[in-house]
């Protein structure tokens, strides 16, 4: 029974409509590759955060090739604070090189998202 509650439980995450957290350890491994990133720092347990997650999902549907992840940094204490967060949500985008060139600090519309993404060609 616990088996079969793991496999609900793991196919409705995949199937979540909101952008899924990934490692800090394995987004860090994307950032300076030559392209932008934008790196979506928050919680599952935080509703702001969970709206974001939707409206990035929505956006990483449109186009499954941007750069975006999500580092829930209620769990991964060491990303909140090498990445600085003071607040969730955050989101942070990256140059090519990994520099950080601008930082937003709370939730954001859907219009206010697509001109964050249209201005750094995410």
């Amino acid at each position: 029974m616990i088996k079969l509650f793991s496999l609900v439980a793991l196919c409705a995450s995949l199937y979540s409509a909101e952008l899924q957290p990934r490692p800090y350890a394995l987004v860090k491994q994307e950032i300076g590759k030559g392209q932008i990133v934008m790196v979506e720092a928050g919680s599952t347990r935080c509703s702001s955060c969970k709206e974001m997650g939707e409206l990035l999902y929505r956006e990483m549907e449109i186009n499954p090739k941007r750069k975006i992840f999500f580092v829930n940094v209620g769990e991964e204490r060491d990303a909140a604070r090498e990445m600085k967060i003071q607040m969730i949500p955050t989101q942070i985008i990256y140059d090519g090189s990994g520099k950080e060139i601008d930082r937003h600090i709370g939730g954001l519309t859907t219009e206010a998202l697509k001109q964050l993404l249209a201005k750094y060609k995410i």
